[in-house]
């Protein structure tokens, strides 16, 4: 567990993200925090983000962030039979696991921050996102590691975007694309239109009477999707590429 700020204060004061780990699927939960969020809304919302979907863990790793340095945490952690630890200053690699996900977050959510102000509206699809990307480890993504089964989305992403876009381009941050591609992926290449005879043909007799707002709700949460996949790609390529030069090296 391990917390993120630095983000754009929203309509309700928050401007950091609570971030739980499974370290063994790669799980990851979110929540938006305030700056001032206390030990004991983070160990409410520990219960519902990760307890009610996955009971007590057998241990549970932290910083030293004063939130969990607290003797509430300490004290609830020994109630409940679940042992408590926290990383080092020498050996902040104790909660690595949480650290990798921050990287891609901080990366991810600030070079898009800038037309997301309602960056917490999102954080469901981002979790989602990275729920459902394949790990270097398994090359299973969290959610086939743990339920065995991968969430329906494709079906729907395709009928989308046979859907009319005229408002696409208003729903989707300018800046999204931008930044996909300084993160060092092609977004016209990955996410090209379906051509002839693919699915994609078959949803074109879909009703074309749908409201802009509903839409805009749908491609909004697409685009914020797609952006975390690619960003999820890149940061995979760079580390390979770090990887292969250190091995020459």
């Amino acid at each position: 567990m391990d917390f993120v700020f630095g983000l754009p204060r929203d309509s309700r004061r928050k401007t950091g993200i609570v971030v739980f780990v499974d370290r063994f699927s790669k799980m990851v939960h979110l929540a938006a925090v305030a700056a001032e969020v206390t030990s004991i809304q983070t160990a409410r919302l520990f219960v519902d983000m990760v307890f009610k979907h996955h009971g007590m863990p057998s241990d549970f790793v932290s910083d030293r962030d004063p939130r969990f340095t607290a003797r509430f945490w300490q004290e609830v952690f020994t109630l409940l039979g679940t042992r408590f630890s926290m990383s080092t200053a020498d050996h902040p690699q104790t909660d690595g696991q949480t650290e990798r996900v921050n990287r891609v977050l901080v990366d991810l959510l600030k070079s898009y921050a800038q037309s997301f102000h309602n960056w917490r509206d999102y954080l469901p699809m981002v979790e989602f996102a990275i729920n459902n990307a394949k790990t270097a480890d398994t090359d299973l993504s969290a959610a086939m590691t743990r339920a065995r089964a991968r969430p329906a989305y494709d079906k729907a992403t395709c009928q989308c975007r046979a859907l009319p876009l005229k408002n696409h381009e208003k729903a989707t941050p300018a800046s999204a694309k931008d930044n996909v591609s300084v993160q060092g992926t092609d977004n016209e290449k990955t996410h090209a239109q379906a051509g002839p005879g693919t699915d994609a043909d078959k949803t074109n007799e879909l009703d074309p009477g749908f409201s802009s707002q509903a839409m805009d709700f749908v491609h909004e949460r697409q685009a914020v999707v797609r952006f975390v996949q690619d960003a999820i790609a890149a940061s995979a390529d760079r580390q390979k590429l770090n990887a292969d030069n250190v091995g020459r090296g």
